[in-house]
């Protein structure tokens, strides 16, 4: 029987984290038939950024608690990485190496990870993980996790994204956070009830995203970020009524950016999202699941990003 150990994530562990990472998702898609499609594949993601791992970094600065690896003979063979924003857990990574499956690593992590509470009393907790990896699901279930939402991985050509838009919303970027941070979490309070204030100053840090404010009169209503590769998320509205308004300007925006393609995590419940991002030619190319303890109040006015990072 291997000998497993488990202990906390160092600033030294992150390359190998990342090449974890993307060795395990490599390997579910492969062995579900998404290889060839998935824009999450390694072979279609950039290497290592040249500002090294700002997502690690703060993960081991803001939730240490919840960022665990395990190691066989010395071998890095399993990551997980939670966060708490309030009375929220999310689990943004749980990753075991295919070569160690087996050996319980998984579901040792997440015992691990679900100690972690930063001192709040925890109501709800929540994850994405592959809608086609049943051992995953009945992991997270075991744990009172469940399944809410089919998540679908959406792109199409920006040349193909509609111009026009309502004039009933205006777009406004922002690039000081502190000057955002009040309206952004009203947003947040009334869109999903928890606070985000530390995952949206890492998005302001971030060079490839930019955060634009959404209003209506003199009135902010809602936020989204557009990143340099076409891709819109997250992105929140204070109501249903003009939560197409924004969206449809968010993909303007994000067509803007000159990347060949646009792109979007979509809600299957949120019939307003799956309708333009029909309307611009968007295709599905990859399956994910939200899960979590408790519904989430207003999915129909909020779209997630798959990373990490993403509510």
């Amino acid at each position: 029987m291997l000998d497993v150990s488990y202990r906390k994530a160092k600033v030294e562990d992150f390359p190998g984290i990342l090449n974890l990472i993307r060795t395990s998702f490599d390997g579910v898609l492969r062995a579900y038939g998404f290889y060839e499609s998935s824009p999450f594949a390694s072979s279609r993601l950039p290497a290592v950024p040249q500002q090294g791992f700002p997502w690690f970094e703060m993960g081991l600065k803001e939730d240490g608690e919840g960022f665990w690896v395990a190691e066989v003979e010395g071998k890095l063979a399993g990551l997980t990485l939670s966060w708490v924003r309030g009375s929220l857990w999310y689990l943004a990574h749980l990753f075991v190496s295919p070569e160690y499956q087996g050996l319980n690593i998984g579901q040792n992590l997440m015992d691990r990870a679900m100690k972690h509470h930063k001192g709040s009393t925890i109501t709800n907790r929540a994850l994405a993980t592959f809608a086609y990896n049943p051992v995953s699901i009945s992991l997270y279930a075991r744990y009172g996790i469940y399944p809410r939402e089919p998540l679908y991985w959406m792109e199409g050509p920006s040349q193909h994204v509609k111009t026009e838009t309502s004039n009933k919303v205006r777009n406004e970027r922002v690039v000081d956070f502190e000057k955002a941070r009040g309206i952004l979490t009203r947003i947040d309070d009334l869109t999903l009830g928890y606070p985000r204030e530390k995952n949206h100053e890492f998005l302001f840090r971030t060079p490839s995203a930019h955060c634009y404010l959404f209003s209506t009169g003199n009135e902010p209503v809602g936020y989204a970020y557009i990143w340099q590769s076409g891709r819109v998320g997250p992105l929140a509205t204070v109501s249903h009524e003009i939560f197409r308004d924004a969206l449809r300007s968010a993909f303007m925006l994000a067509a803007a950016e000159g990347a060949a393609n646009v792109g979007i995590a979509a809600t299957g419940s949120n019939e307003q999202l799956m309708q333009v991002a029909l309307e611009q030619k968007m295709r599905i190319l990859d399956n994910y699941l939200f899960m979590s303890s408790k519904p989430f109040p207003n999915f129909s006015n909020y779209v997630l990003y798959p990373t990490g990072a993403m509510l």
